[in-house]
């Protein structure tokens, strides 16, 4: 077995004052609440903000999402909720739409129209917590219209929201995938960055590390990577858009994902932190202690969560949560003992936000901030873990940024080597798993989990419901609000497309139609699959 890091450091058997020679306290550490932030952004921690503790929802219908939030709530999701978005979604098609009809609801919610959130959020206050919406980038602008629109129905300030919706269009090489355009996703999402920033809706956006890492992308690649996609889309903001960094950082939240190496995700999340800030006031000038902090919510790793032995997930995600709480996350959701399996069941979701709440109540890890600061070994991780990101962080800028090097491929070929080298590893078990290539029982004397399942007659009905549905819209509405976002479509790239989307929305257009006719306005398909044609005239 390797004694190494997850970025390839042999590991030594003991730390000491010289692995830390030149430590400055002021310059690496200072105190908690103070410049870099490498011991976090809050004086008091947790003592004073406990972190968001929540599940991930979505399966089934709208109305099944919604019992399963309610439900959450019941069981201890404190701060906020979260819920991804299906696969018929996320590629902006409709369930009605010949390769919806088997998909809808599965994995994930069916949020392809308005009437959808709004039966989602039936009796849920859209104030008070953190609203999180997952899925691709290409619907990013609809799960803000959502958002919007529904706080303007109800009498709500939309500035009086806070949350995230948005998730920025690298994701799209690292597994959360559609199959909109790269050009127009990040268009959308520039959009929607934009429209949230001047209309001071604290609604954040996703600049996600997370799939690079469940990808199989190693630690230091992570810091790499999303320090230069932090980089590129606020550069882009500030540059193409005229808004200055101190507004635009307060756009970007990190979702980082935490896997079982404890020692090493805690040193990660400290180096980002420090990174971040240096980043901020170094290279873009920041002028506030605000815009030097990045907001950092934790995923406990899916990726590790076995098939096999699944009751072992519940030690893998208690030592996730832990790590995650003392590295300093704000908002942590939890994978679950079946998430190799299905969304997670009742029993599973239960025992994740216990998970959670053990660690809050009765670990003591809430009450100290950043209680591993000064270990030789910790700081020795975190120092080395920064300057191997560092490195790969300047050969990305050195292609010209985070899109160049996607233009060449050289993010989709580190991260497929890092992947297949972890593969090799656990075959020649030089990384041993327990339940995969250690300690192997018989499938028979394996744990049997409760499933939560969708079937495909259940996504049928979504799709024969909406499909009833769209003839009872204000038709003359629907078509002028479509009309309007098509010419505006129509126009530059640098023309903000978010108004209009958010009155087609208001006016129940579905995401099919929103995206189609944005595609069919940049002179692309209305259908990404070709298999449709667009229900509207312009002529």
């Amino acid at each position: 077995m390797k004694r190494e890091t997850d970025y390839g450091y042999a590991l030594k058997s003991v730390y000491g004052p010289e692995d830390v020679a030149g430590f400055d306290y002021s310059r690496d550490l200072n105190d908690p609440g103070g410049y870099p932030y490498t011991r976090g952004y809050y004086p008091e921690g947790y003592r004073s903000r406990m972190w968001t503790q929540r599940m991930t929802a979505g399966l089934g219908t709208s109305v099944d999402a919604n019992k399963v939030l309610k439900k959450y709530r019941d069981m201890g999701q404190v701060g906020g909720i979260c819920v991804i978005s299906d696969r018929v979604f996320s590629d902006c098609i409709d369930p009605d739409h010949p390769l919806g009809r088997r998909e809808a609801g599965v994995l994930g919610w069916p949020g392809c129209s308005l009437l959808e959130f709004e039966e989602m959020m039936e009796d849920i206050p859209l104030t008070g917590q953190s609203i999180t919406l997952l899925g691709s980038s290409a619907p990013s602008t609809l799960r803000l219209a959502y958002v919007v629109a529904l706080a303007q129905k109800r009498g709500i300030d939309p500035s009086k929201i806070h949350g995230s919706v948005m998730e920025s269009p690298f994701e799209n090489y690292f597994g959360q995938t559609d199959v909109s355009p790269f050009d127009l996703n990040l268009k959308l999402f520039l959009d929607a960055s934009e429209y949230v920033l001047r209309n001071k809706i604290r609604m954040r956006a996703s600049i996600i590390s997370q799939h690079f890492q469940e990808s199989g992308g190693n630690s230091a690649q992570a810091l790499a990577v999303n320090l230069s996609m932090v980089k590129e889309i606020c550069g882009r903001l500030v540059n193409e858009r005229g808004l200055d960094f101190d507004t635009t950082s307060l756009l970007p939240y990190e979702l980082v994902s935490i896997g079982t190496r404890f020692f090493e995700e805690i040193a990660k999340m400290r180096a980002l932190r420090r990174m971040y800030a240096r980043m901020a006031r170094e290279e873009f000038g920041a002028k506030t202690e605000k815009a030097c902090q990045l907001l950092m919510a934790v995923h406990t790793s899916g990726r590790t969560m076995t098939y096999q032995q699944p009751l072992n997930n519940i030690a893998r995600c208690a030592i996730q949560t832990l790590a995650g709480v003392i590295g300093g996350c704000s908002a942590l959701d939890n994978a679950t003992l079946d998430n190799a399996h299905s969304e997670p069941s009742a029993l599973a979701a239960r025992m994740s936000l216990n998970t959670q709440h053990i660690v809050a109540y009765e670990s003591g890890a809430a009450d100290v901030v950043d209680p591993l600061a000064g270990s030789y070994f910790v700081e020795a991780l975190t120092n080395q873990v920064e300057e191997e990101g560092y490195k790969i962080y300047n050969e990305i800028q050195s292609m010209g940024g985070m899109v160049a090097a996607l233009k060449r491929g050289f993010i989709q070929e580190m991260l497929s080597a890092e992947a297949a080298k972890k593969f090799r590893e656990i075959d020649n078990k030089e990384r041993l798993v327990v339940g995969v290539n250690h300690l192997v029982i018989p499938p028979e004397d394996d744990f049997e989990i409760p499933i939560q399942e969708v079937h495909s007659q259940d996504s049928e009905k979504i799709a024969d419901r909406m499909a009833q549905w769209k003839p009872t819209r204000d038709q003359a509405l629907l078509n002028a609000t479509i009309a309007q976002l098509y010419a505006d479509a129509r126009k530059d790239d640098r023309f903000n497309l978010m108004p209009s989307i958010i009155e087609a929305v208001k006016a129940y257009a579905t995401v099919g139609e929103v995206m189609g006719v944005i595609r069919k306005g940049r002179g692309l398909s209305y259908d990404p699959f070709e298999m449709i044609e667009c229900p509207f005239t312009f002529e």
